[in-house]
């Protein structure tokens, strides 16, 4: 071994970008004075240290993290390079300031809590960024074997789950995939139907489990159940919540842009859409993947511009990559749904429904492409609801209002929404159904 060339075993290596997207989807600081404070997928949209109150104090170790992730670098080097600035703060040793700690009790800030902080973050980072690629790579390897280092220091329940071998997407591993603990070092290992084949594997009967934990996260009232085997906090996918933090964090940048700039914001959409993170998403059901910039006409002085569609709705829509329907002609495949961000940025109608939904249309060679949308309280999703101090608008018909006055006061009742756009639906339309359509609803674009 070279001078100054730490052991293998302390190193964190240069890893694949996917990991440093995971990590650097946290952007947003929050402090906690009980770790369980947040709970599972909060983790992957906030990045926090337990009872660490200050903002930026937050901001350096964070800093000081994203540099070992992209870069590389040793637990004692991170360290080193750390504990001045913690030292200068007054976060060191027995520390009773309720400003630092959030807390009055006497927190104990020493080399244990930075390796907790250290070894979370990287190893949740490196599954977040290793279930991407699982992701990416699930149709030429659509297995996963469960990987435990079988020492003595490995937990009972991780030696039993040891070679359990189950499809990439199979349920289990939403809760079981690793990190499953606290300095966890269990991982996977994705297999091809050849690599099953040359080991004489096979798919596996899932693991006998016990009965599950009740667990008190810290400010609820309520248990949550948490598998047996797993640590209280480690019962979730990384991997499938760093793609909600990431998808939300995209939606955010495109919202914020569309205000100011909305060719800037159209073109990071369409890249979006036409990328490889548009099948990832659809394959997770929580995600809300942006899909389109609505226009001023159309969502007058509304709060949000951006519409998205849940990972549940798209792959309603979705068969198998661009898979055609029975009859050929009615297919809705990737090829559509990345058709999207042109439909609305530049629809030739936007019908106001009789369901209160708004219903884009735009040609698309000798057919159309329709898209129903609707404004939906994340809380209520995915029934399209009004804002709640406004009484429900009537459906707005050509000739069903008194007056033009009347009828911009009842668009603007219906567009004024302060909840976020949603696809719905998007299906092929004849043309014979649009006649039909606009003899009887308002255009808003007329």
């Amino acid at each position: 071994m070279s001078a100054g060339r730490p052991p293998v075993a302390a190193t964190i290596g240069l890893p694949p970008e996917e990991t440093v997207r995971a990590f650097e989807a946290r952007d947003t600081l929050r402090a906690t004075v009980r770790w369980s404070e947040m709970w599972h997928a909060d983790h992957a949209r906030a990045f926090t240290v337990a009872k660490v109150a200050k903002l930026d104090m937050l901001g350096e170790i964070q800093a000081s993290l994203a540099d070992v992730i992209a870069n590389g670098g040793t637990l004692e080097q991170w360290k080193a390079n750390l504990i001045p600035y913690l030292q200068s703060k007054g976060w060191w040793g027995d520390v009773a300031d309720r400003e630092l700690t959030g807390t009055d009790e006497i927190v104990r800030v020493g080399p244990h809590r930075l390796r907790t902080i250290y070894d979370t973050n990287l190893r949740v980072s490196r599954a977040a960024g290793r279930w991407e690629r699982i992701q990416q790579l699930k149709v030429q390897r659509p297995f996963l074997r469960y990987v435990a280092v079988l020492d003595a220091r490995t937990r009972p329940a991780h030696r039993a789950w040891h070679g359990t071998i189950l499809p990439v997407d199979h349920p289990w591993w939403d809760t079981h995939y690793p990190p499953c603990g606290w300095y966890c070092r269990c991982t996977v290992r994705q297999l091809s139907h050849r690599d099953l084949d040359a080991k004489g594997w096979a798919v596996t009967a899932l693991p006998p489990e016990g009965p599950p934990q009740m667990f008190f996260p810290a400010g609820r009232s309520t248990p949550v159940e948490v598998p047996a085997g797993i640590s209280p906090g480690f019962g979730y996918n990384p991997g499938k919540a760093s793609m909600v933090g990431a998808v939300d964090k995209a939606t955010w940048s495109i919202e914020s842009a569309a205000d100011t700039d909305i060719a800037a914001a159209r073109e990071s959409l369409d890249a979006l859409v036409q990328s490889d993170a548009l099948p990832q998403a659809l394959a997770e059901a929580n995600t809300r993947f942006p899909v389109m910039v609505l226009p001023s006409k159309i969502v007058a002085d509304a709060l949000h511009r951006v519409v998205t569609m849940s990972g549940a709705i798209g792959s309603g829509l979705l068969a198998t990559g661009d898979a055609v329907a029975a009859d050929g002609a009615n297919a809705i495949g990737l090829k559509e749904l990345r058709h999207l961000p042109a439909i609305g940025a530049s629809p030739d109608h936007a019908l106001i429904t009789n369901d209160g939904k708004v219903t884009l249309v735009q040609k698309v060679g000798d057919r159309y492409l329709a898209a129903d949308i609707a404004p939906v309280d994340p809380a209520k999703a995915p029934l399209p609801v009004l804002r709640q101090d406004q009484p429900e608008p009537s459906p707005i018909r050509s000739g069903a209002v008194d007056s033009p006055d009347e009828a911009r006061s009842r668009r603007l009742i219906f567009l004024r929404q302060p909840f976020p756009w949603m696809l719905l639906v998007l299906r092929w339309m004849e043309g014979e159904e649009l006649g039909e359509l606009l003899a009887s609803l308002d255009d808003l674009l007329s």
